[in-house]
């Protein structure tokens, strides 16, 4: 009977620690998402479930490259947090970002687990100021098995998505694939455009515009995930085209115009278990593009003294390889320790570069090769980083535990050098877990931020230094069941060598020092007992200096005050409804900028959900933003001036079948 007992505590230990169950002994200020509960509400993809998470805000740019903003950090830089897909990192080369990624169907996705806070590292991999984990169904081991599905989902926008998920599994060999497809017809009205602020000179000011946006998707993906014995196969081929959205050099442009972002990947695993020993061993290819095809500037645009009657229009393409390898080793044979060493080379390379513009000597639309002579990026660009990193999790006693661990980091341009982390974790009892967080971390340049050439907008530079980030955190975690918990947390994080450019200085520069303080609450629980009630609130603040010259407090583009919540109330075991509401605070803007605040925003969304249990089979009826809020992201100074609009009021049908 012992040992039925000690081998049961055995196998749920495993379950929990590969399902992140017990999320709340980990070392991190970390939030765990279940699609199942995500299903519910009614989120339709990715970007939905992370503006969930405490302290995440989004931001966009006029390519609509949307990327999360983790408590304020540098809302118009990207890499600041790291996005993995069953543990493999998907962050594009040219702008370090997965906008590609947000619009993945939640359907796709089994959990999503967020860690807040740099110093999150997964074999090598740095996270500056957050790092998220989508875990798809190729999850599977016993007792937890995924189960196969087909889904079909119609919209606004005239939007239509496709997909499903299959397992394939025998004693020794397992195998999962995914696939969806889906696409939108979305415009939003939008303007004046970039030209009303001179973004292309005074000449050219007269010929701004405004109008509809081209926001539209086009996108299909395969997943595969295969597994025999201790080697692992992860793949995936992404096809991602969107519209030119606000423009490349910010004038409105047309309904076809698009820029590509595709994405593919492999990655090669051994990990095998010998006595106290677990090795570690991971290889992979990644490639991503730049693909724009679009009219740049507007008939009559006037370019020194040619003058384009038909407009400028432009192709830009560059091709980008990532090489990886790392090889990592636990030790568990030393008593209350856990000695990890390891790691991550990587090689990234430019392999193709097109530049293609309208004659820019005789002012004729047709398009001339300026790939040698007006490049618009780098061709040769190219960068290797050498990441090795040692940690030790020492279970002091049966309450007290202790991550400590240092990483270093060079590259074939500025090296990062070392950085410590150590974080305890108290457990007084069930109930009452305490944290105690100190790190550093680092986030490299872009390639955007290096190598753009020739470009008004953006113009690279090799000298940047990597943006630094040293981080202070208190958690205290009150368990009162199994499924309800209060989570509070307090951080400090001071910033420093942050990367900026704008519309009048369009170099990127190392120019900006910023301290972020504040506090996140986070709650889940039950009124009754058919209903579950998800809220967080967060309180950013702190000051802002650029080139040595402070700004006072006020923090520009972010948001001192995030609320989110969502109800789900369990009529039956067939059928649900639930209510999610999203409060975003006002934004200061940067210091020269003189319009008047971003506008603060409420949002509220409901969904109904009916399971057919006796054909396993869901549908799914939602309306977001339903009370039709006018909701902005904010736009750069001297660019579009009245911001960048969002979606207003939109409905969604989902149906499911899962066998």
């Amino acid at each position: 009977m012992i040992s039925s007992i000690s081998t049961d505590m055995k196998q749920f230990d495993a379950i929990a620690t590969q399902t992140k169950q017990n999320e709340h002994y980990q070392p991190y200020i970390v939030s765990v998402f279940e699609s199942k509960e995500l299903e519910k509400l009614g989120v339709s993809n990715l970007k939905e479930a992370l503006m969930l998470v405490p302290g995440v805000d989004m931001a966009t740019d006029n390519f609509n490259n949307q990327t999360p903003i983790f408590r304020g950090s540098n809302p118009f830089a990207y890499g600041q947090s790291k996005l993995l897909i069953d543990g493999v990192l998907v962050n594009n080369l040219f702008f370090d970002a997965y906008s590609e990624y947000l619009s993945m169907p939640i359907e796709m996705i089994k959990r999503i687990e967020v860690i807040r806070g740099p110093g999150s590292k997964v074999d090598g991999i740095n996270a500056y100021a957050g790092s998220i984990n989508v875990v798809t169904y190729a999850e599977d081991f016993e007792g937890f098995e995924s189960n196969d599905k087909f889904v079909f989902k119609y919209g606004s926008y005239d939007y239509r998505m496709g997909g499903f998920v299959k397992n394939f599994k025998t004693k020794n060999f397992k195998t999962h694939i995914d696939f969806y497809y889906q696409k939108d017809n979305k415009k939003i009205s939008s303007g004046p455009d970039g030209f009303s602020q001179g973004s292309l000179g005074a000449a050219n000011v007269g010929l701004f515009q405004s109008g509809e946006a081209p926001l539209w998707l086009d996108e299909y993906s395969l997943g595969l995930n295969v597994k025999y014995k201790d080697f692992t196969l992860k793949a995936r081929i992404l096809e991602h085209k969107q519209g030119s959205a606000y423009g490349i050099n910010l004038a409105l442009p047309q309904e076809s115009d698009r820029v590509k972002l595709p994405s593919y990947y492999a990655e090669l695993g051994y990990a095998k278990k010998i006595n106290d020993f677990k090795l570690d061993i991971k290889a992979g290819v990644k490639y991503d593009a730049f693909d724009s095809k679009a009219k740049l500037a507007p008939d009559n645009t006037v370019l020194g003294s040619v003058t384009f009657s038909n407009g400028v229009y432009g192709e830009h393409y560059a091709k980008q390889r990532v090489l990886y390898q790392s090889t990592y080793l636990k030790y568990a044979g030393l008593q209350k320790h856990h000695i990890t060493f390891g790691y991550r080379v990587t090689q990234e390379k430019t392999i193709a570069m097109i530049s293609k513009l309208s004659n820019l000597a005789t002012g004729n639309a047709a398009l001339v090769d300026y790939t040698q002579t007006l490049p618009f990026f780098d061709k040769n660009a190219h960068r290797n980083v050498y990441a090795l990193s040692l940690q030790d999790a020492y279970d002091v006693t049966e309450k007290l535990s202790l991550l400590y661990g240092v990483n270093y980091e060079e590259t074939s341009y500025k090296n990062a050098g070392l950085e410590p982390r150590v974080s305890f974790v108290y457990r007084q009892d069930y109930k009452n877990i305490f944290k105690a967080i100190y790190s550093m971390s680092h986030r490299n340049p872009s390639w955007q931020e290096m190598f753009t050439q020739n470009n008004r907008a953006r113009v690279g530079s090799t000298d940047l230094e990597p943006e630094k980030v040293t981080s202070y955190e208190v958690a205290y975690i009150r368990n009162f069941s199994n499924d309800a918990y209060l989570q509070s947390n307090i951080f400090y994080l001071v910033n420093k060598n942050q990367i900026y450019n704008s519309a009048t200085d369009p170099v990127y520069r190392n120019t900006a020092k910023t301290d972020i303080y504040g506090f996140e609450l986070e709650y889940k629980g039950h009124i009754f007992p058919n209903d579950e009630l998800y809220a967080n609130y967060t309180y950013v603040d702190g000051s802002y200096s650029i080139d040595g010259s402070s700004t006072g407090n006020n923090i520009p583009n972010v948001s001192h005050h995030l609320a989110k919540a969502y109800y789900i109330y369990n009529l039956s075991c067939s059928l649900s409804l639930s209510t999610t509401l999203k409060y975003v605070s006002s934004k200061e803007r940067m210091p020269t900028d003189l319009r008047p605040k971003v506008k603060p925003y409420t949002t509220m969304d409901t969904a109904v959900n009916y399971k057919n249990i006796r054909y396993n089979y869901t549908v799914n009826v939602s309306v977001k933003n339903i009370f039709d809020t006018d909701v902005r992201y904010p736009s750069p100074q001297n660019t579009y001036v009245d911001d960048y609009a969002q979606a207003r009021r939109t409905f969604l049908v989902t149906l499911k079948k899962s066998f």
